[in-house]
């Protein structure tokens, strides 16, 4: 498995951090950023696998998805709604060529998907090393 590289789009700096630790892992290179200007501007070299992006009342600019994925078709997305009730109508961003787009309402079904879009084979395990100093 190769390295697969990971954005996050939040505007609360706590929550975004939060949720890169509860992703972790070995081959996964997780990014965060304020906005999605930030994460696809030109000083940003580095090719996004799986876009994770937070939706927050009156802070996020669904209209940029758009435009990202214009640039980027491959690209998966993961919009995260922060609560529970609160719901996301996919239809229209399908219709608009995004295939790949899913929701999740808490960290777990975003590692959840996650993991099962960069890693469907699973992750891979360290390599056991036998401890330097024989135990008793």
């Amino acid at each position: 498995m190769d390295y697969k590289t990971i954005f996050i789009v939040d505007p609360v700096k706590f929550e975004r951090l939060q949720l890169a630790k509860f992703l972790k892992q070995e081959s996964f290179t997780i990014m965060s950023f304020v906005s999605l200007a930030n994460a696809f501007g030109k000083r940003t070299p580095i090719q996004c696998d799986l876009l994770i992006y937070v939706i927050r009342k009156g802070q996020t600019d669904l209209k940029a998805l758009e435009r990202v994925k214009k640039k980027d078709r491959s690209l998966h997305f993961i919009l995260m709604v922060q609560h529970a009730d609160q719901k996301v109508d996919l239809e229209p961003y399908r219709e608009m060529g995004f295939e790949n787009i899913f929701t999740a309402a808490n960290n777990e079904k975003v590692r959840e998907i996650a993991y099962g879009y960069l890693a469907p084979d699973g992750l891979q395990s360290r390599p056991e090393t036998p401890h330097p100093l024989p135990l008793p």
